[in-house]
């Protein structure tokens, strides 16, 4: 007699994913798509608001920024938000005196590549104060970024980052450690020409 079979594992998702997008979500990326090109900082900041973006006070975020489900993004005090893609369904939260370099990728989903209907879900981002994600960094779904921590040029983050330490590659790994120190500076502050 041979043995049943075994039924194929159900992966679930963890309790704080999101399994899928929304309606309200997608409409607001729209409307998210037309601010980001709009010229004037302040305009684009009040339309951000106005479409559920949580934004600290003396925060820049520059034109030709793309975020997807801008309801699910907070951005602290004095941060800065280059050229970058952030795609925010499962939630990204950028803390205080931040700096997020153009070309950056931040992106809260991921998909099952062993499921049949190869579902989408959604995991939270965190990123501390003084952290800085340089240009064509790429962070993906579920990382914790630490305070002060540097993600180099390039690098594709799959696991957290330690406060304070600098990690490159693909996949990223340590490779260097950031004085801990009080930081004086304020990445919002910079006001670059036609912003």
């Amino acid at each position: 007699m041979s043995e049943p079979s075994e039924a194929p594992a159900q992966t679930v998702p963890p309790p704080h994913a999101r399994i899928r997008n929304t309606r309200h979500s997608y409409l607001a990326t729209k409307l998210a798509y037309n601010i980001g090109r709009l010229h004037g900082l302040s305009l684009r900041i009040y339309l951000y608001r106005r479409i559920g973006v949580k934004i600290g006070e003396r925060c820049v975020i520059r034109r030709g920024v793309y975020i997807g489900s801008p309801n699910e993004l907070e951005v602290g005090d004095g941060s800065f938000v280059g050229r970058a893609s952030l795609y925010c369904t499962g939630g990204v939260k950028i803390g205080r005196n931040v700096n997020v370099s153009d070309g950056a990728v931040i992106i809260t989903a991921k998909h099952d590549i062993n499921s049949p209907k190869f579902e989408a879900t959604y995991e939270p981002i965190t990123v501390g104060d003084w952290a800085w994600i340089t240009t064509n960094a790429i962070i993906l779904a579920g990382v914790n970024v630490g305070e002060g921590a540097v993600v180099a040029a390039g690098a594709v983050v799959t696991k957290d980052v330690s406060p304070y330490s600098v990690v490159g590659g693909n996949p990223a790994r340590a490779i260097g450690e950031r004085k801990k120190q009080p930081f004086e500076y304020v990445p919002g502050s910079y006001r670059p020409p036609f912003l």
